[in-house]
């Protein structure tokens, strides 16, 4: 590999200021293409499908229970818009209205019938007149027979039950909802079916609003309902999705900008130069710019799809610490060549620091395609945009960088052009601390991992988003509302069981009432199926609310019917299932990619594996640092991307600084000298530069956590952690420890001629 990259930089010498220009086009014709990216992304958290004429929900609290300031607040939204009371798209009037609907159909059949058959006519062979009167004799009596139930006795019901027997189409119950008001309905509920209208004390109503103007909305109701002493919060997806895209646009700028200062300063005291501390962010700007305008290309304009609403700040960040990574390492290794003409150098930089460059970043991108081809909910685009992120800073670091190193040569460094690094003392002593101490090393990292191990095994992480959301009125709406209530009345559980099948569903309904986590329950039934509506007592979100749902579900499947569930934590639980139970079929792919890929480069069968399980170990580790710190600490919900997240990046991306290290040993040994010496000048040559690039890509990923947004802020955590823990603790420590112990075996079986022990 190392000839083979050799010859390249000569092609890139040659051609390195056309290689530049090129660059530089790409770059400008990118630009109109990135900045509309954000047009392609989903904010949409709930797992409903994205629409644009959503309506708004409205959680309305009043002090006093059925207070007439909150009868003119309803009164005055109700003439100002169309809206209903409901508790979430399956609205309760809906129910009470469709079952009607057809008790009222099937009675009328039956009376139709018994009325012709007693004349000796059909409805085929009745004259028009005669009809008419059999119509409202039959009308009169089913409106009798319900006027104390279910029907009030306003005109508009007995308009409706004639309407209903003539099959009019303003009698529909869809034709009912979409075009009156609750006020006017001609069905009155009673109080057992209102009971997830309001609350149980009165003091809380839920009313929707059928305008998909969130902004106009919002700013309509907070304006009136302070007139009326009351505290309304808007939610609904809308309002969800745009909050998230606020704080997630505002975060996502604050982080990058955070990340930015941070390489700036740390490249700045490793070169002690402010250009080299620059030239790497020109060129990441170069790089994220071509890659949005790619994703831009590919989602909205081949593809005509949406990306998640994280992959934006996900990918910009991972490309900060990837070409942050690549790029200091090119010039690292440059500064350490050039002790002869600077162009000779950057053909050795390229052989060397290019040959691990190019190893650890097919590593990473293999490992986002990995983790796209699972298609897991929320990250179906981030393996496909991480991968061509990771893709587009490979193909830089090994073109533009040396490219521009030839073009400034040694002016790149100004003013400090002393090729010594400052750290290289200390590391010679650290590879004589850890030859010393390798044993005890490596038992104190094992204990401390087998502790980790025992909470990445059995505590399983849930999907918890609107935990993680920042605080605003659409997320307060859901924790009022499932206070008020005493359960979620705005995400229950739609159990939907065919009609046509021998099952005693009376009994059924009263099983699922009876589950201790389902707060209220209620049933409808029409000719083709039985509904069964489950409210929980948990916020739907919740873990609790999963683990309710999880019961109900074996409760249905051991009962053998048949049916169908909808609603959010059917979607959630569903999602988490499907993360927690391919974490490990997950991990065994990546490990034995990234076995397999290094098997090929060092034809070595220990290295490959120890790299593995080292990386299996940091995961371990960063997860369980995590888990404590957002769930036992801060009382934060831990999520299932955030862990899957952090294995495919640190099955990626730590495999770089280990591949650093591991590469440039492997050139002493090829040389002729020792293990021990091999790993002890690997160590002095390319440990400054492994723990700075892994503490720059770490803190770069720490600023997620300035983001605002604990959701991001959590998968920024956890990824610096995992970053953290591999490019110091282990490269440093433990993986020089294990070379120590195993020597000559590092290399077996290539490399027999070589690596003498010490």
């Amino acid at each position: 590999m190392e000839i083979n990259l050799r010859r390249f930089g000569n092609l890139v010498d040659r051609h390195h200021k056309k290689i530049i220009v090129i660059w530089i086009i790409f770059f400008l014709v990118s630009v109109p293409f990135a900045a509309h990216l954000f047009s392609t992304v989903s904010y949409n958290v709930t797992g409903s499908a994205e629409k644009t004429n959503l309506p708004q929900i409205v959680v309305t609290v009043s002090k006093v229970p059925f207070s007439s300031d909150a009868k003119q607040f309803i009164e005055n939204i109700s003439n100002n818009f169309s809206y209903k009371n409901i508790t979430s798209v399956y609205s309760i009037e809906y129910a009470i209205i469709n079952s009607s609907y057809y008790s009222i159909q099937a009675s009328a059949k039956i009376a139709l019938n018994q009325t012709y058959n007693k004349y000796n006519f059909t409805y085929e062979t009745v004259p028009p007149s005669l009809n008419d009167t059999i119509i409202k004799q039959v009308a009169n009596k089913i409106y009798t027979s319900l006027n104390n139930s279910e029907i009030s006795t306003r005109i508009t019901a007995y308009n409706f039950t004639i309407g209903i027997i003539k099959g009019y189409k303003n009698a529909t119950p869809d034709y009912i909802i979409n075009n009156y008001n609750f006020t006017d309905y001609p069905l009155i509920p009673t109080g057992n079916k209102t009971a997830t209208l309001i609350n149980y004390n009165g003091t809380t109503i839920i009313s929707i609003i059928n305008n998909s103007n969130y902004s106009f909305v919002n700013s309509y109701v907070n304006k009136i309902s302070k007139a009326y002493g009351l505290n309304s919060y808007v939610t609904g997806s809308t309002g969800l999705s745009r909050n998230i895209e606020n704080e997630t646009n505002f975060g996502t700028l604050i982080a990058i900008g955070m990340g930015i200062l941070l390489v700036i300063i740390i490249t700045g005291i490793l070169f002690k130069s402010p250009i080299a501390a620059i030239i790497p962010l020109m060129i990441y700007a170069v790089d994220l710019t071509i890659a949005f305008s790619v994703f831009y290309l590919i989602y909205h304009v081949i593809l005509k799809s949406t990306i998640s609403f994280f992959d934006p700040a996900l990918v910009a960040i991972l490309m900060l610490g990837i070409s942050t990574d690549y790029l200091v390492y090119m010039m690292y290794r440059f500064k350490q060549e050039l002790k002869t003409d600077h162009r000779e150098s950057v053909k050795i930089s390229i052989g060397g620091a290019g040959a691990a460059i190019l190893v650890s970043g097919t590593t990473v991108i293999l490992a986002y395609a990995i983790l796209s081809g699972f298609n897991l909910a929320f990250l179906g685009s981030t393996g496909i945009l991480d991968s061509i992120g990771v893709l587009i800073v490979l193909i830089s670091a090994v073109t533009f960088m040396p490219s521009i190193l030839i073009f400034l040569g040694e002016k790149i460094f100004y003013p400090n052009l002393d090729s010594e690094f400052l750290f290289e003392n200390g590391f010679k002593k650290l590879g004589e601390l850890n030859y010393k101490h390798r044993y005890v090393i490596i038992s104190i990292f094992v204990i401390l991992i087998a502790i980790a191990a025992y909470f990445f095994v059995y505590y399983h992480p849930g999907i918890n988003f609107l935990g993680l959301l920042p605080s605003s009125q659409s997320k307060t709406a859901f924790y009022v509302a499932t206070n008020n209530f005493r359960f979620d009345p705005l995400d229950p559980i739609i159990i939907t069981l065919n009609n046509h099948q021998n099952v005693n569903f009376t009994k059924v309904y009263n099983d699922i009432k009876s589950i201790k986590g389902v707060g209220y329950t209620q049933m409808s039934n029409n000719n083709k199926s039985f509904e069964i509506t489950a409210y929980l007592k948990p916020l739907g979100f919740s873990t609790p609310a999963l683990n309710d749902y999880q019961e109900i579900n074996n409760y249905l499947q051991s009962s053998g019917v048949k049916y169908n569930a909808s609603g959010l934590q059917v979607f959630l639980e569903s999602s988490a299932s499907t993360m927690n139970s391919d974490v490990p079929l997950l991990i065994f792919s990546l490990g034995s990619m990234i076995f397999i890929v290094l098997f090929i480069i060092l034809f070595s069968l220990y290295t490959p594996l120890r790299l593995v399980l080292l990386i299996i170990a940091n995961v371990i580790a960063a997860n369980g640092i995590t888990l404590f710190i957002f769930h036992y600490i801060f009382s934060l919900p831990f999520i299932s991307i955030a862990q899957v997240f952090l294995i495919t990046s640190i099955m990626g991306v730590g495999v770089d600084y280990d591949i650093f290290l591991v590469m440039r040993i492997r050139e002493y040994v090829k040389a002729g000298k020792t293990n021990y010496e091999s790993i002890k000048l690997g160590l002095i040559k390319s440990g400054p530069v492994v723990a700075s690039i892994g503490i720059i890509f770490s803190v770069v990923f720490l600023s997620l956590v300035a983001s605002g947004i604990p959701l991001i802020a959590e998968v920024g955590f956890i990824v610096s952690m995992g970053i953290l823990i591999d490019s110091t603790l282990s490269v440093l420590f433990i993986v020089p420890s294990i070379m120590f112990i195993l020597q000559k075996y590092n290399w077996w079986p290539g490399l027999k001629t070589y690596g003498r022990n010490k």
